[in-house]
């Protein structure tokens, strides 16, 4: 804050426009953990939205994506991108590394729980100091979630139930959808996120809004990227930051 001295008993406080930014931080610093948060300022007000993909390291369109979301500059409030939350499975190309427990249920599923394990105690604190108002985590399954004989999600966005989540999420769905061929590709509307994923804790302990956005590995690499990045486009054009 400036303060321009009218004469030697009266100052006047006058609120600078705080400039426009791009962090590079290390969560879990200095473990077997450690990986990158971007942490991208506008310099206007507005939505804190965090972005997150790598939960699940053989999930590959998921971390790809994000990484491409690191470039974004959005024109109002702040954007944190962790684009490859899991480094270590995501070097092993597993959903979870030897010896990790899953990331996708280690976080709380009440406002009182605790995180489990370095990296998601590491992720809840960044979404607790930064009061996060919207999470979409970025996932992949294996099938396609209209195949009966299969449980995969594959190509769904779960939502945790609110009325702007569950709005922003069906016109992500039928944007999409437009674009399939085939009915049995076609992304659903599902709720609500598993218990233990980072969006559901979120929810949970700050009032995040969100969703988990899943394509689906049978598609092409290119074909998951690009759906990824509508989804988070649609969000961030919804909240006025793109």
């Amino acid at each position: 804050m400036a303060f321009f001295i009218l004469t030697s008993t009266l100052s006047i406080p006058l609120q600078a426009e705080a400039a426009s930014s791009v962090q590079v931080k290390k969560l879990a610093t200095g473990t077997k953990y450690e990986t990158k948060l971007y942490v991208i300022k506008s310099g206007k007000p507005g939505p804190v939205v965090l972005i997150v993909g790598g939960v699940h390291g053989n999930e590959t369109a998921g971390y790809k994506a994000a990484l491409k979301v690191c470039n974004y500059r959005p024109t109002r409030g702040t954007l944190l991108v962790i684009p490859k939350a899991n480094v270590l499975a995501i070097k092993a190309g597993e959903r979870v590394a030897r010896g990790q427990i899953d990331l996708n249920r280690a976080f709380p599923s009440t406002k009182s729980g605790a995180a489990r394990g370095t990296l998601a105690k590491s992720i809840l604190k960044i979404i607790k100091a930064y009061d996060v108002d919207w999470v979409m985590d970025m996932h992949e399954g294996y099938d396609y979630v209209k195949n009966p004989s299969s449980s995969s999600v594959g190509q769904s966005l779960i939502y945790y139930p609110s009325s702007s989540a569950k709005t922003i999420g069906s016109r992500i769905v039928n944007t999409i959808n437009k674009n399939i061929g085939l009915n049995r590709k076609e992304f659903c509307l599902l709720k609500p996120p598993v218990k233990g994923s980072v969006c559901r804790a979120a929810a949970v302990t700050v009032g995040a809004k969100g969703f988990i956005f899943e394509t689906c590995s049978r598609d092409s690499l290119s074909t998951r990227v690009n759906n990824q990045l509508k989804a988070a486009n649609m969000l961030l054009g919804y909240l006025d930051m793109k």
